[in-house]
């Protein structure tokens, strides 16, 4: 019986462990706060490597990317959360709500130039339609953590705004 236990318990503990592991990914993944935030530009998909949307971010207040001492890959965030007002370098000051490149300003893989939205075929070819129509702002809908990293959850269109 002892045998029995043991071999019983030396099998479960890995999935405990395991299961443990993804509930703990899971929940981190959905901490954090909405924000909303103008794109342009698309890249509609690669069928070798899946369907997404490639898009750049028009930060607004931002007109390009950080450069200089202290610019590093950081924005703050400002705004009455999920809509953005500002977003600017954060050269070393304390913000309420910021973003932070995991690899660099221009990694289209969690950096704050281009991001990438994983999308069924059938909707990337409707969104490559209307993110290329002049009329409207796409808008992505991004995830930011209390630790400044970023999720791209959607993204939606609104009429653009004359300026």
């Amino acid at each position: 019986m002892t045998r029995r236990f043991a071999l019983a318990a030396a099998l479960a503990l890995p999935l405990a462990g395991l299961a443990a592991s993804w509930a703990a990914a899971e929940y981190s993944s959905r901490q954090g706060t909405v924000w909303h935030v103008p794109i342009a530009g698309y890249d509609p998909r690669d069928i070798l490597r899946g369907h997404y949307v490639i898009y750049t971010y028009e930060w607004p207040g931002l007109e390009t990317a950080p450069r200089g001492a202290g610019a590093g890959d950081t924005l703050c965030l400002e705004g009455d959360a999920p809509h953005l007002t500002r977003a600017f370098p954060r050269r070393g000051q304390a913000c309420e709500a910021f973003v932070t490149a995991r690899g660099g300003w221009n990694d289209p893989e969690g950096g704050l130039a281009t991001g990438r939205l994983y999308v069924p075929q059938d909707r990337a070819a409707a969104l490559e339609r209307r993110l290329a129509d002049p009329a409207l702002q796409g808008m992505v809908h991004i995830r930011v953590r209390e630790d400044g990293h970023l999720t791209p959850l959607d993204i939606a269109f609104r009429p653009r705004t004359p300026d």
